[in-house]
């Protein structure tokens, strides 16, 4: 039982201290003081923070107005986007096209839908998504003087977030184009953002470069395969490798190009940075038993620049950005979908509205069903083909 119980026993643990937290909650009556505590949910709601939106708001007014201009425009491009991509991507799927690819949920319950392993990158770049897109939703109402009713952070289960409750009486009265402003913010500022990270991933070395040198000298060991021949050898996690029987490795390609001429079950001397040279028996690839494997996950090792930073953290802010990029992209496009509750929806009313028709629930309604099969679908059958809808 014990056995059976191990790996989950980080998220019982989790789940009990929330038990305890509710409790407290209760017996200390949370809710009078804008703190909401229930099972698995944390909700602090205040007014803090809306007088800071209003200020950002207000002080660079014409730049935001010229921005969420350009977010209202970006909105119908993403909205037709999403049904395309998705239309497309079903296609491919139903008719195994190479180029289709599967739909992932990504929904961070690590032992489960997600390694722990990549827990920490998931849980980062889904606060780092919420944040500026709420604020986004806020600063474009308040733009137009629609009030903000109150802000705050929450915390459901393992997901963390932010958000900005806008007065929604308030801004259906408004005129169609604030509407299209607020309910494209945080799409548009998602994409925006996805551009940046991908900037920052495609210029990796520059962006490290203030801390770290931006020539690789080794390669990193970032993962050990269980049982795998590094492992058997002794190799510990980010140890760094800068030889194979003397031949000297500066980056991931290297030790690739090298590996690729060496025999399965033949030995390599690998050299580490500490000097030490340890002999490690290679063992065949499961899809390739002409390659030759030695059991690591592997990273450009960037050499820190002062002793007191880690040589980890190149690799750490690297899975950040690149799930950042991942969930930033996905979320921005998913939430154009013409489908309620996401802001696609509203967004889809509102052109709706702009184009003449006054009664627009049968339009919204369908739209729903589509988008909804159009999603669905994809998950379906990207569990069909590829057995899962979690990233591995």
């Amino acid at each position: 039982m014990s056995f059976f119980l191990d790996p989950y026993l980080p998220i019982l643990a989790y789940l009990a201290v929330w038990g305890v937290l509710v409790l407290l909650g209760y017996l200390l009556k949370a809710e009078k003081h804008g703190i909401i505590l229930k099972p698995y949910y944390f909700m602090l709601k205040t007014v803090v923070f809306n007088s800071w939106l209003e200020r950002i708001g207000n002080r660079f007014r014409r730049i935001w107005l010229v921005y969420f201009d350009i977010g209202a425009a970006m909105g119908l491009g993403l909205l037709v986007f999403a049904i395309t991509i998705f239309l497309q991507n079903a296609v491919g799927l139903l008719t195994r096209a190479p180029s289709a690819g599967p739909t992932l949920l990504i929904v961070p319950l690590p032992g489960l839908t997600i390694g722990w392993d990549v827990f920490p990158y998931v849980l980062i770049s889904i606060a780092i998504l919420l944040i500026p897109h709420e604020a986004a939703h806020g600063i474009a109402s308040v733009l137009d003087k629609v009030p903000i009713k109150s802000s705050g952070v929450f915390m459901a289960v393992f997901l963390p977030g932010g958000f900005v409750e806008i007065d929604e009486e308030d801004l259906a009265k408004r005129a169609s184009k604030t509407k299209l402003r607020v309910f494209a913010a945080g799409s548009s500022t998602n994409v925006i953002s996805w551009l940046l990270v991908v900037l920052l991933l495609s210029n990796f070395a520059l962006t490290i470069s203030p801390l770290y040198n931006a020539s690789p000298s080794g390669v990193l060991v970032t993962r050990l395969s269980d049982g795998g021949p590094a492992q058997t050898a002794g190799i510990q996690p980010w140890s760094v490798i800068t030889s194979l029987d003397n031949t000297t490795v500066n980056r991931v390609g290297d030790l690739a190009n090298y590996l690729a001429r060496v025999r399965p079950n033949a030995t390599v001397v690998i050299g580490l940075n500490d000097a030490r040279k340890i002999p490690v028996l290679t063992k065949p690839a499961s899809d390739n038993a002409s390659r030759a494997l030695i059991g690591i996950q592997p990273f450009d090792y960037y050499a820190p620049r002062a002793g007191f930073l880690s040589v980890a953290f190149p690799f750490q802010l690297f899975s950040t950005f690149q799930w950042l990029a991942i969930i930033l992209l996905g979320v921005g496009i998913v939430n154009m979908l013409p489908m309620y509750p996401f802001d696609g929806d509203r967004y889809f009313d509102t052109i709706l509205g702009r184009l003449g028709l006054k009664d627009t629930r049968k339009a919204r309604t369908l739209a729903s069903i589509i988008s909804l099969s159009l999603l669905g679908g994809n998950l379906v059958l990207s569990y069909i083909m590829f057995g899962t809808v979690f990233p591995r």
